[in-house]
């Protein structure tokens, strides 16, 4: 492993994902964005969500989530990045974004592939294709 540290921090906002990575005198070495509008189209979202069109229900799929990872760590990989010099990750969610497990998706966590994509691994264990975010409205008093 080389001397050379290096710091990774993950940003997931309603709208992308931001990676950034700097070295230990903290300037940036690496950075990354996924829109997922624009860079993940196949999700058909709007501003990261998908809103109904009783303006209630805002929602996003998990997978898009995962698939933004793996583009964002595959554009870092192709700038360049040493992910061998990584030693800490940080990160944070949107408020609010829920996802789902399927009961016996420890079993796929626990069996991940490094040599193939997390979203083609992790696809079938969410409960919910759609999870609510933090835009949701559609509670009701109960």
């Amino acid at each position: 492993m080389s001397d050379n540290k290096t710091y990774l921090g993950f940003d997931f906002s309603t709208q992308q994902l931001k990676a950034l990575a700097v070295n230990e005198s903290l300037h940036v070495i690496h950075e990354s964005c996924v829109h997922f509008d624009t860079d993940l189209p196949e999700f058909r979202t709007h501003g990261g969500v998908n809103q109904n069109p009783d303006q209630h229900t805002a929602t996003a799929p998990p997978v898009m989530w995962v698939k933004a990872l793996d583009l964002v760590l595959e554009r870092l990989k192709i700038d360049g990045i040493d992910y061998s010099t990584v030693v800490s990750i940080s990160g944070s969610g949107q408020q609010h974004g829920s996802v789902y497990w399927k009961r016996g998706a420890i079993h796929t966590l626990k069996s991940l592939n490094a040599n193939n994509f997390l979203h083609n691994q992790l696809s079938q264990c969410f409960s919910c294709r759609d999870s609510p975010v933090w835009m949701d409205s559609s509670t009701t008093q109960q």
